[in-house]
């Protein structure tokens, strides 16, 4: 069920204030991990010279680095005027411009159209779907990348089992991120949205972190719910959650590292050739 649209929009609201206020901190920990996924998900995209690609929710550009590197015409909007700085900063080939990703209006179309971990964070994903097939070419694709559920990423489990129940109300209600991880599930939305050829697949890796603390700072930098959760702490209650993770971690540990397991779904579909 979908938020009410007072709701939805004070959770929207809620998730931009917190990744503006991450622009910079972001590529600490998380932006090691997405940049990891920027080429699976622009091949999961066929993406190919030329074409003008997307990138919504582009935050500090990975994947448009990744795209004007092969040689494609790269737009990328997010939320965050404080993201987009970073990325232009990064990819000044591109252009960049602000924009909500449930309401796309840019008055022209893409070859491409590409959402890295952006699902997780929508209150209206399928709005937000069908906005972007709207924006595709005849016979353009569209790809998403998403996190996986907790138990199978533990780059965001280890810290949900380390806080456990706490501080939900620091969060405004908002929907299950997790409720299209499944395969059938993100097919199921791209095909709402009038795509045709929906697919999915598991994506796998072990990220390499210094230790627990490297993984607990990378998070309070890079996450807006998990931050916020951790920040209406008192003092004492975020020192005990700190180590509940320190003994967590200890599960992924190899030698005088951590190699944190990932999981991400990747998802892409066509839009059909208009007749």
């Amino acid at each position: 069920m979908l938020p009410a649209v007072g709701d939805a929009d004070e959770f929207k609201a809620f998730e931009a204030e917190g990744w503006s206020a991450q622009a910079g901190s972001y590529d600490r920990l998380m932006g090691r991990v997405t940049d990891r996924v920027a080429e699976a998900l622009l091949d999961a995209a066929g993406l190919r010279r030329g074409e003008r690609v997307l990138d919504v929710a582009t935050g500090t550009g990975a994947v448009a680095a990744a795209a004007a590197a092969r040689g494609a015409q790269v737009t990328g909007v997010d939320i965050s005027e404080e993201m987009l700085e970073v990325a232009r900063q990064r990819v000044p080939g591109a252009r960049f411009v602000a924009a909500d990703a449930e309401e796309l209006a840019l008055g022209e179309s893409f070859d491409v159209v590409v959402a890295g971990f952006l699902v997780n964070h929508l209150p209206r994903p399928e709005r937000a779907v069908a906005a972007w097939a709207r924006a595709l070419a005849p016979g353009g694709r569209v790809a998403l990348s998403l996190w996986d559920r907790p138990d199978r990423n533990r780059l965001f489990g280890l810290i949900g089992d380390a806080i456990g129940e706490l501080a939900h109300d620091a969060v405004p209600d908002g929907p299950d991120p997790y409720r299209f991880a499944g395969r059938p599930q993100l097919e199921a939305l791209l095909a709402g949205a009038g795509l045709a050829q929906p697919s999915a697949r598991t994506l796998r890796f072990a990220q390499p972190v210094d230790g627990a603390d490297e993984l607990w700072e990378g998070l309070l930098g890079g996450s807006v719910r998990s931050a916020a959760r951790i920040h209406a702490q008192p003092d004492a209650e975020r020192e005990r959650a700190r180590e509940r993770l320190h003994r967590l971690t200890e599960e992924c540990r190899e030698g005088d590292r951590l190699a944190v397991p990932v999981c991400v779904t990747l998802g892409w579909a066509v839009s059909p050739a208009r007749g």
